[in-house]
């Protein structure tokens, strides 16, 4: 027989160390619902868990606390729904399962509890799997989104919410989604709408200067054509009573545009000195100003 395969006979099998569970269950009561639980698979997932059981048990009731129905650990300041949720993502059950095989994105309610209790109980795999699916969730709503942003340090969350809540107009905000967004974050929204509006009101109501082109040979007709074409075009776009057009928006279409009566010398002077000049851009300034104002807000909570 050669000596490989008298190896394989007779070596000791040896303990997975990543897979070798206990048979130990424990009683764990939340609100009016007991659930049995194997105790290996809570201290493997969970490190509020690991710490809670490895505790070391003395005295005939420690000994026994969450072995029976009768000596159960009472878990407070838990919803059981929320529990479920928890339970539900650590045994690999969805939610939205209606038959064997079948599998859909979990919702949103859901996902903010899975987020809740693997915070609570220092699930991280729980935790990251709950923010990458509600990310780009269809049922996310913006609100929400901030109130989550806010309550978890959900950094990475903050540009592209705080930008979609800038491009909305603040009469289409309703009661509910301003209980949810925390304070700081909707007073920052006024302030920056505030900037933005008085900034585009300035640029609407005082057109910027005609720059004369090197073969114009009517400068004064092309510098009173291009004010009444910026106050007819441009100065409604940042005034709109309905749409919202940014600075960007703005400067594309006055760089594509061509204006009747006014030499292309002059027009193309005079949209290089607007583009330089900054001024349509600087709205987007006052966003990135207050975004990292934010972030460093969020940073020390």
């Amino acid at each position: 027989m050669p000596a490989e395969d008298t190896v394989h006979r007779w070596a000791s099998p040896q303990r997975s160390y990543g897979h070798y569970y206990e048979d130990i269950f424990v009683v764990i009561q939340v609100e009016q619902l007991l659930y049995r639980l194997p105790v290996a698979l809570l201290k493997k997932r969970s490190r509020v868990f690991s710490d809670l059981f490895s505790l070391p048990r003395s005295g005939s009731i420690c000994s026994t606390e969450g072995l029976s129905d009768g000596e159960l650990i009472i878990l407070h300041g838990y919803s059981s729904r929320e529990f479920n949720c928890l339970l539900d993502y650590l045994f690999g059950r969805s939610p939205n399962d209606t038959q064997a095989g079948s599998k859909s994105q979990c919702s949103v309610p859901f996902l903010i509890s899975l987020l809740k209790m693997s915070s609570v109980f220092k699930i991280s795999d729980g935790k990251s799997y709950a923010i990458a699916e509600m990310e780009t969730h269809p049922e996310l709503d913006l609100a929400t989104k901030l109130q989550l942003c806010f309550q978890y340090n959900l950094v990475q969350w903050l540009t592209p919410a705080f930008q979609q809540l800038i491009s909305l107009p603040i009469e289409e905000l309703r009661e509910e989604d301003v209980l949810k967004i925390p304070s700081k974050i909707l007073h920052s929204f006024i302030q920056v709408k505030h900037q933005m509006t008085t900034h585009r009101l300035t640029l609407a109501s005082i057109p910027p200067p005609a720059m004369a082109g090197f073969a114009c040979h009517t400068p004064l007709t092309c510098a009173d054509t291009w004010e009444r074409a910026w106050k007819e075009g441009p100065a409604e776009m940042l005034r709109h009573p309905d749409t919202f057009y940014s600075g960007r928006e703005i400067l594309d279409q006055l760089e594509s545009v061509e204006i009747s009566d006014v030499c292309d010398s002059c027009r193309d002077f005079s949209v290089i000195n607007v583009k330089e000049s900054g001024s349509l851009l600087l709205e987007e300034h006052f966003i990135e100003n207050k975004i990292t104002e934010l972030a460093s807000w969020l940073a020390v909570l």
